[in-house]
């Protein structure tokens, strides 16, 4: 039985975060004034309240997006940066281009597999997409490919419902955060063929 299922079995409530690789643990982290920090790991990233589901990605919401790029400003803009070079600094940044909203890209390190992700912030400011550009997802299962739970029909990654995101309070680093725990969970269903988690509330569920 894993730690967490171990610990949800005694009732006992564990928050999980996210090493700046990618990994995600629970334990051993301590509250320092400058954040939470792992025992072995250095700085971790709380997850945010998040829950896992798949369908229809929904499409920006062209009536709530303004007449300027909301990556036009600069106080808006940096809170992203300066988040992801707090939580994940070896993610490179990728400006606004052609009229596309910035993005970033990088590797994720569950510790039992290396994913390149893009994470792309909306026009509307929504929850941003998330695409794995490397490996393919999924997997042989006899004479098909299976796909993976939790996907949109886009092949994004469903790594909250779009009400869990709240671009007053959120930033790319919490998405990416989404990202690795989807990652991590993946990674069990590639084993198991069961998807261990449904997302969290704060604590493990």
């Amino acid at each position: 039985m894993s730690i967490p299922a171990l610990l949800r079995h005694h009732g006992v409530h564990v928050p999980r975060f996210v090493t700046v690789a990618g990994r995600v643990v629970f334990d051993n982290v301590t509250t320092t004034p400058s954040g939470p920090v792992h025992r072995d790991y250095g700085p971790v990233t709380a997850v945010a309240p998040h829950r896992f589901h798949g369908g229809e990605e929904e499409a920006d919401n062209v009536l709530a997006q303004s007449h300027v790029d909301w990556w036009a400003d600069h106080g808006a803009l940096t809170r992203h940066v300066d988040a992801m070079k707090e939580s994940f600094p070896e993610f490179l940044y990728l400006p606004s281009d052609d009229g596309a909203p910035p993005s970033w890209g990088g590797v994720i390190d569950t510790g039992r597999g290396r994913f390149t992700v893009l994470i792309m912030t909306r026009r509307d400011q929504g929850l941003p997409r998330v695409h794995v550009t490397q490996p393919r997802l999924g997997a042989n299962a006899g004479r098909r490919w299976q796909k993976p739970p939790h996907l949109f029909t886009t092949g994004s990654l469903c790594v909250a419902d779009r009400d869990d995101w709240d671009p007053s309070q959120h930033t790319v680093a919490t998405a990416t955060a989404w990202a690795a725990h989807w990652l991590a969970a993946y990674s069990e269903w590639r084993i198991t063929r069961k998807w261990p988690v449904e997302g969290v509330d704060s604590v493990a569920v």
